[in-house]
């Protein structure tokens, strides 16, 4: 099984990369897929607006996570305590959260179907790569890690936190 460092450099640098690569390759694929149904510009504009507000928005909350993190950071012994406060109480992996929102975006940005659909595509590796990393925070924290995999949800946060 692939370590979680390598699934890390799998869908953050390859995948965004595509994504971009495709997106830029591709723009404006969905102006002409919905040419047909005569939809106005600012239907588009918008489509944009909202894919530029989230990526601007994602790549501040990643890299405000990503500044909490020690200087080397692949491992679980990297860090000094496990991080529970803050965007963490929100769901358990806000960094990769923020990530997904930012390879999503950009093919909104672009107007491109292919790109949307590949972003997409990466969801569940994303998903996969938490729960590879998930692993390895047990086998590390143990019962610690345990107890806040019950009160907290994976990758989207679904719930305010409690008290």
């Amino acid at each position: 099984m692939l370590s979680s460092r390598a699934l890390r450099t799998i869908v953050i640098n390859v995948g965004i990369a595509l994504v971009i690569i495709v997106s830029i390759i591709t723009a404006s694929s969905i102006v002409k897929a919905l040419a047909g149904l005569r939809l106005s510009g600012l239907v588009f504009s918008g489509i944009k607006s909202v894919g530029s507000t989230t990526f601007f928005i994602s790549v501040a909350l990643a890299s405000a996570i990503h500044r909490s993190f020690p200087p080397k950071h692949d491992k679980p012994e990297d860090f000094e305590r496990l991080y529970t406060e803050g965007p963490y109480q929100l769901c358990r992996h806000p960094f990769y959260f923020f990530l997904m929102l930012i390879q999503i975006s950009i093919p909104l940005i672009f107007l491109s179907a292919p790109g949307l659909l590949l972003a997409l595509a990466f969801v569940p590796l994303w998903y996969t790569l938490a729960k590879v990393e998930e692993e390895e925070l047990i086998n590390y924290w143990g019962t610690m890690y345990l107890e806040y995999k019950k009160r907290v949800p994976m990758l989207i946060p679904l719930k305010l936190p409690r008290g």
